[in-house]
């Protein structure tokens, strides 16, 4: 007796694909969740290891690195080596932080070899023809995080429609800011912001739920930070944070310095977690997602990532943390401020 074998009739094919489509359906967004969740635990990892760096060059110099290594005074003062340079030997970047110091930048009177954490390092460069810095293209890994979708170096102006190049170009993009807190009072200042006075006055503070005179922040000059002028405690001030977004050129983020916006490497606890732009996921921004922005302005000081619902922080004592994008603007900038008072239990 002879068996017969029958081929699969075009139904049975299609109802096969069919169930094959459903099931890659049902297991994509599973896969693409375990996808992002091992992203985000990289991007913590790396925001541990930078506080933890931080913690390392107090330890051997006596105070945390300072914002932006600035003139106090003049045009430039927004031209400077930023804080991510001093941790570069903590993070097992020596090679990146020798090529800095091994710079052949002199021009004039200025001489930036063996020390370009002088101010008005940029345009010294710029003048010289020596941009970018030696190292400066380098792509620390500690300083990307995965999730982040933006070019590799700093790009021309281009990027944005425009034409030509700023100081700025070439330099390795990075992923992450250090905290100016609320009214200057954060862990990370320049020069001029250090030693000037003032009053803030634009968030409730004292949550009463009306802005007033209750709610005046005072700024107060300080030379240095060190870890006895964090009096609410390392474990409750925020050091650094992601902010992988970028309005401009020139402020665009990296952890070499500022050329001429410090907003390239400061962020402030001053404007809303993810800058009302949350579901943005490229840039350059749409005009609409920039009308979003606080006050529908070009804002570099916010807090951005690329992660749903929340940015990650590193705190002074090396702790990370995600804070949700609806985080109260008084609690966010209270956690900025490393001496107001205030302290917060279960984060």
């Amino acid at each position: 007796m002879r068996n017969e074998r029958h081929a699969f009739t075009l139904v049975e094919l299609l109802v096969v694909i069919a169930i094959i489509g459903v099931l890659v359906a049902l297991l994509l967004p599973a896969v693409q969740s375990a996808r992002e969740a091992a992203r985000r635990m990289s991007c913590a990892n790396n925001i541990k290891q930078i506080t933890l760096s931080l913690l390392s060059f107090h330890n051997t110099e006596g105070e945390f690195p300072k914002g932006a290594y600035t003139a106090l005074t003049g045009a430039r003062r927004e031209d400077g080596l930023g804080w991510a340079t001093k941790t570069l030997p903590y993070l097992e970047e020596q090679s990146v932080y020798d090529q800095l110091v091994d710079n052949d930048v002199v021009f004039n009177s200025f001489d930036f070899r063996g020390d370009p954490w002088q101010p008005n390092i940029f345009a010294a460069a710029n003048a010289a023809g020596k941009l970018p810095l030696k190292g400066a293209d380098a792509q620390v890994a500690t300083f990307r995080c995965p999730s982040a979708d933006l070019p590799d170096l700093v790009p021309d102006e281009g990027f944005f429609g425009k034409s030509g190049a700023k100081a700025n170009y070439g330099h390795a993009v990075a992923h992450y800011k250090g905290s100016r807190g609320y009214c200057d009072r954060g862990m990370f200042l320049r020069a001029e912001e250090m030693k000037n006075r003032g009053v803030c006055n634009t968030i409730d503070i004292n949550g009463d739920g009306v802005l007033d005179g209750g709610d005046q922040v005072e700024k107060t000059p300080f030379s240095r930070i060190k870890i006895k002028d964090i009096t609410d405690g390392a474990s409750k001030t925020i050091a650094i944070g992601e902010s992988a977004y970028v309005v401009d050129i020139k402020s665009f983020p990296n952890w070499l310095g500022t050329y001429n916006e410090d907003g390239a490497i400061l962020f402030k606890t001053q404007d809303v977690i993810k800058c009302n732009i949350g579901g943005a996921t490229a840039f350059p921004l749409s005009g609409a997602d920039q009308l979003r922005l606080p006050g529908g302005s070009a804002t570099d000081d916010c807090a951005f990532g690329w992660h749903a619902g929340g940015v990650l922080f590193g705190f002074v004592d090396g702790s990370v943390r995600m804070l949700s994008e609806n985080t109260d603007l008084r609690v966010f900038a209270i956690l900025g401020d490393r001496m107001d008072g205030e302290v917060f239990s279960g984060l």
